[in-house]
């Protein structure tokens, strides 16, 4: 009866370890930085259906690549690599609207610029004025069956061939006011556009948990895809998501965490049984 007890206790204690592991757990593998997988928030791309590539010198050029607002830059190897990828049919989808991109597309051979600005339009049904519609130009895969793209304070792209045009009616706030005064003028700005298998969308924030239902088709469009998670701000800086992640993708770290959980418990009802 003793024993049966003792049995009792360690598997509610195993239990409770469990469900508190699993509640700590879930608080530290999210953040709410912009754009990381890990956050679940509206400005997160934990729903982003992509996996993730940490070797640019092993491509798949069946796929598409998406560059997701670049924050550090490439080695001569990686520029090679893409190039290689490129060349070899591949699509490179660059998302990036501060112009972080701009010396990565000089190394490209490319003409294409990202001009960071605060593009807003009185072509939208929100309030925002950052948040509006824009037109399919060009003829391109990435855009079949789609005729507008929902996009948020993108930024303009120069060169290349268009396919995303804003209206007439739009401007660069550049004061933030949300309406047009001073010098800002009303006029059309493309914020989409390719050379080859080059392609630059002026608007990382495409591919963020809260614009999926504003553009369900072109995520469609773009499978499957693969994201340079070297790059791109998809990741994150928290130690402890990055420790996290470094247990689960290593099996034998993963064995020893558990061991190290378990055996203690195992060995105090243990000594528990032999009294």
């Amino acid at each position: 009866m003793e024993a049966k007890n003792v049995q009792r206790e360690a598997w509610a204690v195993l239990l409770i370890l469990f469900l508190a592991g699993a509640v700590v757990y879930a608080h530290a593998t999210t953040t709410t930085e912009e754009y990381s997988r890990y956050n679940p928030g509206w400005n997160g791309t934990s729903n982003l259906p992509a996996e993730e590539i940490r070797d640019l010198a092993d491509l798949d050029p069946s796929t598409i690549l998406l560059i997701l607002a670049p924050d550090r830059p490439f080695s001569p190897d990686e520029v090679g690599s893409l190039r290689a990828f490129l060349d070899a049919g591949g699509r490179l989808l660059i998302a990036d609207e501060e112009g972080n991109a701009n010396p990565l597309l000089a190394d490209l051979g490319s003409s294409m610029r990202v001009r960071p600005g605060n593009l807003s339009s009185l072509n939208r049904d929100h309030v925002n004025p950052g948040l509006f519609t824009v037109s399919v130009v060009g003829n391109d895969t990435l855009f079949a069956g789609v005729e507008t793209a929902r996009v948020n304070r993108p930024a303009a792209v120069e060169g290349g061939e268009p396919l995303l045009e804003t209206s007439p009616f739009t401007w660069d706030d550049a004061d933030g006011d949300g309406r047009i005064s001073g010098s800002e003028a009303f006029g059309t700005a493309v914020v989409c556009a390719r050379e080859g298998n080059l392609t630059v969308l002026g608007d990382a924030s495409l591919f963020v948990n809260a614009m999926f239902a504003e553009n369900p088709k072109f995520i469609e469009n773009l499978q499957p895809i693969r994201v340079d998670g070297i790059h791109s701000r998809t990741g994150t800086k928290s130690p402890i998501i990055n420790t996290l992640v470094w247990i689960r993708t290593t099996p034998p770290a993963g064995a020893a965490i558990v061991a190290l959980g378990v055996l203690p418990v195992a060995w105090i009802f243990g000594r528990k049984r032999d009294e």
